[in-house]
């Protein structure tokens, strides 16, 4: 699995990825310090497309150069799926 694009951030190279899935998109992120110290980022959540996952991957990867606190996704980070239900026991 490779990014499909490198972002050059503040001298910090960030690599974000959108893992197709299925119905959703897995985001993550490779940062690579200028001293080629890499960081990555593990599953960051799902995403219904891979335009928004990529997003996000972006916003995680130059939150952690600039050391701010990391994002939260406001999509849910594990999609169910519909028309499952758990029943209670009697």
């Amino acid at each position: 699995m490779e990014a499909e694009y490198e972002i050059l951030y503040r001298g910090c190279t960030l690599s974000p990825t959108a893992v197709d899935d299925g119905e959703v998109h897995t985001a993550m992120v490779v940062v690579t310090k200028p001293n080629g110290e890499k960081h990555a980022s593990g599953a960051l959540g799902q995403f219904p497309s891979a335009l928004s996952a990529r997003q996000f991957a972006v916003a995680y990867g130059m939150a952690i150069v600039d050391g701010r606190e990391l994002p939260v996704p406001d999509w849910p980070t594990s999609i169910k799926q519909p028309g499952l239900t758990r029943r209670g026991r009697n």
